[in-house]
């Protein structure tokens, strides 16, 4: 376990300075920059990795009104809310000092922790602290790449932390193909991904279960994209059908099938 806690707290710190670096660099209009996160700019995604880290530490939140609610789909995606206007007010400045102290308190509250094994909260429910941490990883590159996308600074693609940040991606596309998809029994997907980053991932029916296959010979349908295109997709951030229509996503196989794939590949709450 405790090389567990070492390998993730790396990723932590290594994820928390790369966005560090990253807004010192950023100017008035970068902050103002509308994100595919609909209605947050750049200056909201940090306040919402700044508003995460503070309910973790168990800090009181504001009570204020979200002036529009139409684009958020359940509970977290509320308190997401609250958590970026209420900090809509707040200068840059404030904001990054904001997101150093919460960094720093988290992580000596991190660094204290015996057991990464134990139970612990996080925004996707009960788990253990070693799934809250890789969970916080994610998001924080998530929005780092939403962030990148926004002011095209392309970065941090490859490399330890979007390798940690691919393969929780790559995890769930069974849970896609089988669940959302209802692919049928014997049937098979590869997802071809190139780029700073570039992995295949199989994905195979068997026993009416969707299971990755990691020596998957011959899939019945691939879908061959690049690294960000297939976060994006995976995320929520792009519109599958014109991500298709640009040729962002090529389908080899049955096209309607390879499409309906592309649509279910979004499985961010």
């Amino acid at each position: 376990m405790a090389t567990q806690k070492g390998a993730l707290l790396n990723l932590q710190k290594s994820v928390w300075q790369s966005l560090e670096d990253l807004c010192a660099g950023l100017n008035s209009d970068d902050w103002n920059t509308s994100t595919d996160c609909p209605t947050w700019t750049v200056k909201d995604c940090i306040a919402h990795l700044i508003g995460i880290e503070h309910r973790l530490l168990g800090r009181d939140v504001p009570n204020v009104d979200l002036p529009d609610t139409s684009h958020l789909r359940n509970d977290q995606g509320f308190k997401n809310e609250v958590d970026v206007v209420s900090r809509r007010s707040s200068t840059v400045d404030e904001l990054i000092q904001e997101f150093r102290n919460v960094s720093s308190e988290r992580l000596i509250i991190l660094e204290s922790q015996s057991d990464f094994g134990s139970a612990a909260e996080s925004p996707i429910g009960q788990g253990s602290v070693a799934d809250q941490v890789s969970v916080r990883i994610f998001d924080c590159w998530i929005h780092e790449q939403d962030i990148r996308r926004a002011i095209g600074k392309p970065g941090n693609l490859s490399g330890p932390v979007a390798e940690h940040s691919f393969q929780r991606i790559a995890n769930v596309m069974p849970y896609v193909f089988g669940k959302k998809v209802n692919a049928p029994e014997g049937s098979s997907v590869r997802f071809k991904i190139y780029g700073a980053h570039s992995f295949d991932i199989g994905v195979k029916v068997v026993e009416k279960r969707a299971v990755l296959a990691p020596e998957l010979s011959q899939a019945t349908i691939e879908l061959e994209m690049n690294d960000e295109t297939f976060l994006c997709l995976a995320c929520g951030r792009w519109d599958p059908d014109r991500a298709i229509m640009d040729g962002r996503v090529v389908i080899k196989g049955d096209e309607s099938f390879g499409a309906l794939i592309a649509r279910e590949m979004n499985y961010m709450v």
